[in-house]
């Protein structure tokens, strides 16, 4: 059973000057991520069921909601994880099972079959989820990541730019429209320290209402697909 931690999790936008400043000001502080030197390309395959409730729930601002994905790093199939994101107004809290290659193959072509058989947690709520309400993966998410984290609070703050949507299983990408606006994560337990606080102070910041499925689904719905 994993352990159940709930964090702290705020979106912002930054314009471009004000990502340069900030990324400045967190990088004389914070460490980067240790599984990378720079940023690195993440991967989303969403899933969401026949009445796109995922979708709906986030336009609509439902307070507790769930978010199903399999994320893979830098087009690299090893590791590939299936996760479980819930929810709580600005509380979240990540579930996840490793996913085999033949696993994730399987589920980006729709055939759910494969969860059956599986044990654990993520595995069995997945497949639940599936038989009620009929889950099929709907969109890709693709984009930039550079991570930074402080062990006081356990923070980490990202920054996400170039992203792209593309259909299930395709090798075509369409750029998703930011006005060259980069997204700011911060992500924390129950405090954040004062020193990270005064990093961000001075800052202007423009709270993202919108997730990444959401505006990856809006793209592709605007150039005629599903």
């Amino acid at each position: 059973m994993q352990e159940k931690q709930f964090r702290y999790e705020r979106k912002y936008y930054l314009s471009p000057d004000n990502a340069a400043v900030l990324r400045h000001r967190v990088s004389c502080l914070l460490q980067r991520d240790k599984h990378s030197n720079g940023s690195y390309l993440i991967s989303s395959l969403y899933f969401d069921d026949i009445y796109d409730t995922a979708l709906h729930e986030k336009q609509s601002g439902v307070f507790t909601r769930d978010k199903w994905r399999m994320r893979w790093y830098n087009n690299r199939l090893d590791p590939v994880h299936l996760e479980r994101k819930h929810k709580e107004g600005e509380l979240g809290l990540k579930l996840h099972a490793k996913v085999s290659e033949d696993q994730y193959h399987r589920l980006s072509a729709g055939d759910m079959s494969i969860a059956a058989a599986q044990t654990g947690e993520v595995w069995e709520a997945f497949y639940r989820l599936h038989c009620t309400n009929c889950l099929r993966p709907v969109a890709t998410v693709i984009y930039e990541r550079e991570a930074f984290s402080y062990a006081p609070g356990n923070v980490r703050i990202t920054f996400d730019s170039g992203l792209r949507a593309s259909m299930p299983g395709s090798a075509v990408s369409i750029p998703i429209c930011t006005d060259g606006l980069t997204i700011l994560e911060l992500k924390y337990d129950s405090f954040l320290p004062a020193v990270v606080e005064g990093l961000l102070s001075g800052m202007q910041f423009t709270q993202l209402s919108l997730s990444k499925y959401v505006m990856a689904r809006h793209t592709l719905m605007n150039f005629g697909f599903a």
